[in-house]
């Protein structure tokens, strides 16, 4: 096993049920946070007098200071351990809401922002290393898939939270709310348990991040995460003005509709990660790549409202079967011989860093294909993506592979 549990652990966290209820509730929180300011931080920047491309800036500074970190924070987890940067990632995102909440400058907002980024890459760096750490191979999938249920269940709550709060409270509600909760997240995370006998790397960060980079299965994993958030970001900026110039659709109907599907992505992340585990990332991963590739195009082919709510619920969990079952490649590739120079913070560190750079390609490349052909050309394109991908993962990618790469 990864973790042994000694006498003194008694009334820590050291793994099992608690551990994975910790990280979830971190993601989650880290969930809530980014989802928080959505429908908030746009008009109050706007009522400071700021120009469009500030308040654009202004929430690219989020994922410029993720992208920036990530790699670093995942080398530093991997030489220090994961309990620094979970209890970072909470007191320092309490700290950052806190910013948000009593700015009155466009750059007291910016210093909140930066914060908040660098606070989501500590989380979720250490703490999907952390799951590494102290789960076995053959369970990884499914606990993956609580994970990234978690952070599809605080993507719900969080502009729900923000829209509430702030139109019944006022401005600062949401933050302190927010702040409040990530200070108890981070009185929970003070009962971790750090393994006192885990290595700790020593080699240099170059090394650690070339021999990541060259490992097969980790940068597959990375370019199916790519590719997944660069479909999610598609969508989010094109599908609302399409459902509201086709069917006249409301802010609030447009909610529902992506909380269908981030409700069916939260609920299916879970059980297509413990199938993984059951029979193989492969056949999961690519059941999920073509369904995906079936049903992308469909939502607008239909011009019923009942049929793109069905869609939009089974994009959802065509998703995760796609996603959820590629992560764990990452704790696969790791070398069954404790090679040092190879660690959990910095693969997954890495990973984070495709997560968001796909989050930032989607609406550029849907807007662009969007603008010139028509949202259906940008997802029978994003189909043709899926289906190339589905063919390197083929190639690459043996039958019910789930062992260390060899290569």
């Amino acid at each position: 096993m990864k973790w042994a549990r000694r006498p003194e652990d008694e009334f820590g966290i050291a793994g099992g049920n608690p551990l994975l209820g910790l990280i979830c509730l971190v993601i989650f929180l880290d969930s809530v946070g980014y989802g928080v300011v959505v429908p908030v931080l746009p008009i109050y920047t706007k009522n400071l007098g700021v120009s469009d491309f500030q308040v654009g800036f202004l929430f690219a500074t989020y994922a410029i200071a993720l992208l920036l970190a990530a790699v670093p924070m995942g080398i530093l987890s991997d030489r220090l351990g994961r309990k620094p940067f979970i209890l970072f990632g909470m007191f320092a995102m309490s700290g950052a809401f806190v910013f948000y909440a009593f700015a009155n400058t466009y750059s007291m907002l910016v210093i909140a922002r930066i914060l908040d980024g660098l606070t989501a890459a500590a989380t979720w760096s250490a703490g999907l290393a952390l799951l590494g750490d102290r789960f076995e191979d053959s369970e990884m999938g499914e606990k993956i898939g609580y994970a990234i249920g978690a952070m599809a269940v605080g993507g719900i709550a969080g502009p729900l939270l923000g829209g509430v709060l702030s139109d019944a409270v006022g401005y600062r509600a949401p933050f302190y709310a927010i702040a409040a909760a990530c200070l108890a997240g981070g009185v929970a995370a003070l009962f971790l348990k750090e393994d006192r006998g885990a290595r700790r790397a020593s080699v240099p960060a170059w090394r650690m991040l070339k021999t990541v980079l060259g490992n097969r299965m980790i940068m597959l994993a990375c370019l199916i995460t790519l590719i997944t958030t660069t479909g999610l970001g598609l969508l989010e900026p094109t599908l609302p003005i399409y459902l509201k110039d086709h069917f006249a659709m409301s802010r609030t109907q447009i909610g529902i509709l992506f909380g269908v599907t981030m409700f069916m992505y939260a609920a299916a992340s879970p059980v297509s990660g413990k199938l993984s585990d059951r029979i193989g990332r492969r056949d999961p991963i690519l059941m999920g790549l073509i369904a995906t590739a079936v049903v992308a195009p469909l939502i607008v082919a239909f011009k019923n409202v009942a049929a793109v709510y069905l869609l939009m619920g089974i994009l959802g969990v065509t998703l995760t079967f796609l996603e959820t079952p590629s992560i764990p490649l990452i704790t696969d590739a790791m070398p069954k011989d404790g090679g040092e120079e190879f660690h959990y913070g910095t693969a997954f560190g890495l990973l984070n860093v495709f997560w968001s750079l796909g989050y930032a390609l989607g609406p550029l490349v849907g807007g662009a294909i969007t603008g010139a052909a028509g949202l259906l050309a940008a997802l029978l394109t994003y189909s043709g993506v899926l289906v190339l991908l589905a063919v390197i993962v083929m190639v690459f990618l043996k039958e019910g592979e789930r062992a260390p790469d060899k290569e």
